[in-house]
């Protein structure tokens, strides 16, 4: 989907601040967003429409992405937490796909300590979680 389609700024913010607005237009919304791979904006649609089914149907892509932020986002909205397995392969396809910020983030919310998040930054051995 062209992204000319799509919201202005502006129009989004004015639409997901009304105080009165259809669940079926919020979700339309968050599915031309998420079609156009906008997933952050496709979440703020999703969640002001009350839908954590279709925020926790994000979920498996932002891992795929190695997005460690709109990981612990959606982790957040769901109340939940991640094993500590899934943060490191979050961070682990991160690294593969060169993005060394989400990396980091995803390794030290998996609880790995430095030296660990190091080795795991340069492709060392695989790191293992903190007891």
């Amino acid at each position: 989907m062209a992204r000319s389609n799509l919201l202005s700024c502006l129009e989004k913010n004015e639409l997901l601040n009304q105080k009165a607005v259809s669940i079926d237009k919020l979700l339309d919304w968050g599915k031309r967003y998420e079609e156009s791979g906008l997933i952050n904006d496709a979440i703020d649609f999703y969640e002001r429409a009350g839908a954590p089914e279709r925020i926790e149907g994000l979920l498996g892509v932002v891992q795929d992405e190695g997005d460690a932020f709109l990981h612990g986002r959606i982790l957040k909205i769901l109340g939940r937490d991640a094993p500590a397995a899934d943060w490191i392969a979050v961070g682990e396809k991160a690294r593969e796909l060169g993005k060394e910020a989400y990396a980091r983030e995803a390794f030290k919310r998996g609880g790995l300590n430095k030296p660990e998040v190091e080795k795991a930054e340069t492709g060392g051995t695989k790191s293992t979680p903190i007891g």
